[in-house]
């Protein structure tokens, strides 16, 4: 399994910046993972929540986060 370093800053909190090592076989997976362990309390947990949680991360103006693999 390849580790991926996730960092997350959660919107309309002001220092609210979550980071996480994920174990995973991809990074899609392991943004998965992310999503559904950490930011229950700001999307829905379904693929709705998801699909917005996926629209913040990757935004080409302003994302609120970040995802890369660790060796």
């Amino acid at each position: 399994m390849s580790k991926f370093s996730v960092v997350f800053l959660a919107p309309g909190e002001k220092n609210n910046f979550i980071h996480r090592i994920i174990e995973s076989t991809d990074m899609d997976s392991a943004l998965k993972a992310f999503f559904t362990e950490e930011t229950t309390e700001l999307y829905s947990n379904d693929e709705q929540g998801y699909f917005y949680f996926k629209e913040d991360f990757f935004d080409t103006s302003n994302p609120s986060g970040s995802i890369i693999p660790c060796e």
